[in-house]
């Protein structure tokens, strides 16, 4: 994945007054063309409809269930890793010509919402395999597990929400929005 900066080092970097815009074109692509939205909406599925009846196979003693959902998680982690480096690579412009502002601040955000986002889903997970190893209780792990998760699919949807406000923004201003 892409290197992390923090808000101080990205101004110090000159990124900022370069202009930082987003692709809209290749953006839009790694959004509709990329298989990590259907991954997500299979696990969150699993997790969510898993909560009242799973609860105490969640608890067993094969730990199978917790193991799954573990594995689950770290695949969808893996995902959204690449998921994120491609929207990076190729769904940003770094230094470019645009000389906006508002939009470079946005998209600045908007690109370093990766790092949480990844951030968030791996303190998920971490929670999740200490239930798998018996390092926490079961039986009210996962009903935790499952609401930081859903907190996290909230979070995320924000995320890619402001992405395609952004990407709508910069069309409009491009092409110009019809009478």
């Amino acid at each position: 994945m892409s290197t992390w900066i923090s808000e101080t080092e990205f101004r110090q970097s000159g990124a900022e007054a370069a202009g930082i815009t987003i692709n809209v074109p290749f953006l839009q692509e790694i959004k509709t063309d990329y298989g990590f939205r259907e991954l997500l909406n299979n696990v969150y599925h699993e997790i969510m409809h898993g909560v009242e009846n799973r609860t105490q196979r969640f608890a067993s003693k094969s730990g199978t269930f917790a193991q799954q959902v573990a594995e689950r998680l770290t695949d969808l982690r893996d995902e959204m890793e690449t998921y994120f480096a491609l929207e990076e690579c190729y769904g940003y412009f770094q230094n470019s010509a645009l000389q906006n502002p508002n939009v470079s601040r946005n998209a600045s955000s908007l690109q370093q919402d990766h790092e949480a986002l990844f951030l968030q889903l791996s303190e998920i997970i971490e929670t999740t395999w200490q239930v798998v190893y018996r390092e926490s209780s079961p039986q009210v792990q996962f009903q935790q597990i499952a609401e930081s998760f859903d907190r996290f699919c909230r979070d995320l949807a924000h995320h890619e929400q402001s992405e395609m406000e952004l990407m709508m923004r910069l069309c409009n201003e491009d092409f110009g929005v019809g009478d």
